[in-house]
């Protein structure tokens, strides 16, 4: 049994045998590393980690030449060190900052002279007239983003960098009313197509959007009363040679190990499903009811049509995991176990992005102070 691709076996006595390449020989034949682990994950696992151990050590041994390198040429020798060591939604991310803002300013300047003033000048530049349609400059995030990049990346040919950054804060999302969440769930128990299934998921667990999307019904244990979420589907730029597509679809693992995770479901959604189920096999995705999948921009534009049908503004879908984390918090449900459910690795994250107590529940915070020195 393999994994076709990706040279994951499992061998006969039941471990899982991972090769790589970690060198090459003087005629340029690849020189093979084995690793062996006991199940296919931690085997993946350790496969990218000495991928991108084996391509540290080919840049650092080679920090002398990089200086007669342009920057351009050495990005893109760091980008096949890594390509193998993050999942491809980053490492198409990196490829697209690095294609239409690194490279097409900075990718002739040999690597000798850049330094921290080189790329502060940069950076002025890049928020002053940075965006590509020559309509003004780069957001904060986008250049804290490039930034980063370039200080992860550099750091291996032995610079390091002084930057002084814009400053960011995350923008607010929208949290639905406690009228307007009612609204919602009206409407979507009055749907008969998925959408409204889809909405009521997402309200009620908190998952992301590209989570929502990858859900197959093998995912829904009905007995058990959980969804189990391990992996998220998003469209991202297709950095391969030669494909016919600018995107692709990716359907890869969660954001980080704790968005692996289950995550119990209301009675009342999984008597509905269950009712729904009678219809699908293991292998359907719950958004379309068959074995084709519905990617998030057509699961965001759905979510608008489902909206006008409330009568509720228009909001985004990630909206619906910020009202989760606040209607949980307004609960007096500890944060640690909302940060559990919503597949945080920390609490801070949960407290600093996803909470936001409505102005009747700060309102009542003030009137339980007041009254405790009236009593």
């Amino acid at each position: 049994m393999s994994r076709r691709g990706e040279n994951i076996y499992k061998r006969q006595d039941g471990r899982w045998e991972a090769r790589y390449i970690k060198a090459r020989d003087a005629t340029g034949r690849a020189v093979y590393g084995y690793i062996y682990r006991h199940s296919y994950l931690e085997a993946k696992r350790a496969q990218a980690e000495a991928k991108a151990t084996c391509g540290k050590q080919e840049i650092s041994g080679e920090k002398q030449s990089f200086r007669q390198m342009t920057l351009g040429e050495y990005m893109r020798l760091w980008q096949a060190s890594i390509q193998m060591s993050v999942k491809k939604s980053t490492y198409a991310n990196y490829d697209g900052l690095i294609r239409r803002h690194i490279d097409p300013v900075l990718g002739q300047i040999p690597l000798r002279k850049i330094d921290s003033n080189t790329i502060q000048a940069y950076v002025n530049q890049k928020l002053q007239t940075g965006r590509t349609d020559g309509k003004g400059g780069l957001s904060a995030k986008t250049v804290r983003d490039i930034v980063g990049i370039l200080k992860r990346s550099l750091t291996l040919a032995g610079m390091t960098l002084s930057i002084k950054l814009p400053k960011y804060s995350l923008p607010k999302l929208r949290v639905l009313t406690r009228d307007e969440q009612l609204a919602l769930i009206k409407t979507a128990k009055g749907e008969k197509n998925t959408t409204g299934l889809g909405v009521m998921i997402s309200l009620f667990t908190g998952i992301r959007i590209g989570e929502l999307c990858s859900l197959k019904w093998s995912d829904i244990s009905l007995d058990e009363g959980v969804i189990k979420i391990n992996k998220t589907l998003q469209r991202i730029h297709n950095c391969g040679q030669g494909g016919k597509s600018k995107t692709l679809i990716s359907i890869d693992a969660p954001k980080s190990e704790c968005s692996i995770r289950e995550i119990p479901l209301p009675s009342f959604l999984v008597c509905h499903m269950a009712q729904l189920k009678k219809r699908a096999c293991d292998e359907d995705y719950i958004l379309s009811g068959n074995c084709g999948y519905v990617e998030p921009r057509l699961c965001q534009y759905r979510f608008k049509k489902f909206l006008q049908e409330a009568g509720i503004d228009d909001i985004n879908f990630h909206a619906l995991r910020h009202t989760f984390a606040t209607r949980c918090v307004e609960l007096g449900i500890d944060v640690k176990t909302i940060s559990e459910l919503l597949g945080h690795s920390n609490v801070n994250i949960t407290l600093n992005r996803y909470v936001h107590p409505a102005f009747e529940c700060r309102k009542n915070c003030i009137e339980m102070l007041v009254n405790s020195f009236s009593a």
